[in-house]
């Protein structure tokens, strides 16, 4: 903590968690297919699905947005991560392994990671659940027609079936991650193992 690397994710952070979706999708879109022409503007390919490269496409097309979305949720993560490090670090058992000479990587790695892998679990299992439907400003810079456009939309004009199987399909979806983040629980923490 306080290292080069650490003062330059937190300031890179605070910039990423400080702009609108939609601003850093425009900017991305202005910068990246339009002043220099890498990736297309659009998400949709132009080609059919039954083409054969049609996933190749769709990835290439996909590629602006998933920037987007790991750019603004960057900031919040890092934030999380490094404070629940720094608590961590803080701890006891912490300081008895430095004082025995354990080097620092190693308690970081083996010991504080670890320790704080289950809060983080938590959040993220929670966050991707979310992103599945709650990326809907994203989808319309990107003109992507997704789960949070489609769900929005079939409220917009009330459309029953719809609303009722995203809904199914977004609950599904979050008792999944819930799930496998409740298995991680007992990798992480053994005394969840244990019911101590």
């Amino acid at each position: 903590m306080g290292s080069i690397v650490d003062r330059v994710t937190s300031s890179f952070a605070i910039i990423s968690s400080s702009f609108p979706a939609w601003w850093i999708g425009m900017l991305m879109i202005f910068l990246f297919a339009f002043t220099y022409q890498i990736f297309p503007a659009r998400a949709t390919p132009d080609i059919p699905s039954s083409d054969p490269g049609y996933i190749g496409v769709l990835l290439y097309h996909m590629a602006l947005p998933l920037i987007t979305i790991v750019m603004i949720g960057f900031g919040s993560w890092a934030y999380l991560v490094r404070n629940f490090m720094v608590g961590i670090m803080q701890e006891d058992f912490i300081m008895a392994k430095k004082t025995i000479g354990i080097k620092q990587k190693k308690i970081i790695y083996s010991h504080a990671l670890k320790n704080a892998a289950s809060p983080i679990v938590t959040i993220l299992a929670l966050s991707l659940s979310g992103s599945l439907g709650g990326v809907i400003i994203t989808e319309a810079v990107f003109d992507w027609p997704g789960m949070g456009r489609l769900y929005f939309e079939a409220i917009t004009v009330m459309d029953l079936p719809i609303i009722i199987g995203s809904t199914y399909i977004l609950t599904v979806f979050f008792l999944v991650s819930i799930f496998i983040a409740d298995l991680l629980y007992g990798y992480f923490d053994p005394r969840v193992r244990t019911g101590q």
